[in-house]
């Protein structure tokens, strides 16, 4: 019999550790869901792009083969290869974890804070201004925006600049493939004949229209938060967040004008000190 069984301290052990193992396979599981969303965009790119592309009646195709315009291809492909490489840069890039003063000792010296800063109590640590915790990525982000399922990351200060390119570079991609799609339906008098010369262009087609429809709104709502320097977290949770409870609905501190708005988000590439913006907390 094992007398040490009820005792406190073996208790408290065992609950740690089931605690350790829940943790641990919460962050497999979404691990493994990040790596998911991340082959599922890749798939679903080239998918759309082949389908389309290789399709005899399409522009790219005829330019390939025939070799009368071979500058189509070549910023067609370059435009793909593009809209990969922003996509990935913002997927895998660190969106701006707020460093654990225990485990990033060299990167926690250079935490932004104030004396007034709030408090994280999942990291146990100061929270800078305009950092929220991520409950998928179980870190705070620096001017956290949003976090992105179709990213497998969170949107912060240091990818938000590569988010908002990928959009918009994603847009014309889908834009033109949606031209492309359109340019190389083949007519025919019958039905079924039209859906096995089409079928594969229709459903591209329906991809694109979804998946333009999401991105272009996407992109619009981040142009105009951009402009008034504001956030996705911050522009919904208004009223709920300490400082921005005294400004106006759409008011917030960090509000430069449009020009010197846009100036920041795109140039400015160091971590900024957002608690000089504001001089009290309420």
């Amino acid at each position: 019999m094992d007398h040490f069984a009820d005792h406190p301290i073996k208790q408290e052990m065992q609950v740690v550790l089931e605690k350790s193992g829940h943790d641990e396979d919460a962050d497999k599981k979404k691990r493994n869901q990040r790596i998911a969303a991340r082959i599922a965009h890749t798939i679903l790119t080239i998918f759309v792009v082949f389908g389309i592309s290789l399709n005899p009646n399409s522009s790219i195709y005829l330019a390939v083969t025939n070799g009368n315009n071979i500058l189509e291809p070549i910023l067609f492909s370059s435009l793909i290869i593009l809209a990969f490489v922003l996509y990935f840069i913002a997927s895998l890039m660190n969106p701006g974890f707020v460093p654990i003063i225990d485990e990033d000792a060299e990167e926690a010296d250079n935490l932004i804070t104030s004396e007034d800063a709030f408090y994280c109590r999942w990291c146990d640590q100061p929270q800078p201004l305009r950092s929220k915790h991520c409950r998928e990525c179980n870190r705070c982000v620096r001017r956290f925006d949003h976090h992105c399922p179709w990213l497998g990351n969170c949107v912060g200060e240091r990818n938000h600049r590569s988010f908002l390119y990928f959009l918009l570079v994603e847009d014309v991609l889908i834009c033109r493939c949606l031209s492309m799609a359109w340019e190389s339906v083949r007519s025919t008098s019958q039905g079924i004949q039209w859906i096995q010369y089409n079928g594969i262009l229709l459903l591209c087609a329906v991809v694109l229209i979804f998946g333009g429809l999401a991105v272009t709104s996407l992109l619009v709502c981040h142009l105009y938060l951009i402009l008034h320097g504001m956030t996705t977290w911050e522009h919904v949770s208004h009223s709920k967040i300490t400082y921005l409870k005294r400004w106006p609905e759409d008011g917030t501190p960090f509000n430069f004008g449009y020009c010197k708005n846009c100036f920041v988000f795109c140039c400015y590439c160091s971590i900024q000190n957002w608690e000089k913006y504001v001089k009290s907390f309420t």
